[in-house]
């Protein structure tokens, strides 16, 4: 930013729908709701997140839920092809993998490495949430840890790749 004028032009003054997600503000998005009928529940930050995406990552069971029920996607993902159901898998947040599943979130949905749900809890130690899907929905098994090791390095690769890229675009002033 050249002047502080062109600066205070980045600054956001009414909180968005992402604010509320992080913090799981249901009284800030029943508000949002009804000041803008067109609100899109699905649409995705500067970073490819979704406002259902960073409800499960702040373990905000509740938002998620009303998110849900305003219509966000289940199976929504980040630039990496994460699932909500992954992160929560990977945050080992039971309680809001019982309410995906509920909400028909697809668990045999893979990211760019090919990981999946049972993938990402296993390879973050999450073994309650490996012990529920066993009993729940025995259909699949998790990748070998190696397997999964070299799949979070690639993943992580791809990511600070795609970071360059977007850097390397932008227009310099």
């Amino acid at each position: 930013m050249k002047t502080w004028k062109a600066y205070k032009q980045t600054y956001r003054i009414e909180p968005t729908l992402f604010d509320f997600a992080r913090i799981g503000d249901l009284r800030g998005f029943a508000d949002l709701l009804m000041k803008d009928n067109g609100l899109d529940i699905n649409a995705t930050n500067e970073r490819g997140y979704s406002a259902l995406m960073l409800a499960v990552y702040n373990a905000e069971k509740d938002f998620c839920e009303a998110l849900l029920r305003s219509g966000a996607d289940v199976n929504s993902t980040d630039p990496m092809g994460n699932t909500v159901l992954m992160a929560a898998a990977y945050k080992g947040d039971l309680n809001i993998i019982m309410l995906l599943l509920d909400f028909s979130a697809d668990m045999s949905l893979e990211n760019k490495t090919k990981m999946k749900v049972r993938d990402w809890a296993a390879m973050f130690g999450r073994d309650h949430v490996l012990t529920f899907l066993d009993q729940h929905h025995p259909s699949q098994k998790a990748s070998s840890r190696l397997t999964n090791i070299w799949r979070f390095i690639k993943l992580g690769l791809m990511h600070m790749i795609s970071k360059l890229k977007s850097v390397s675009q932008q227009p310099t002033q």
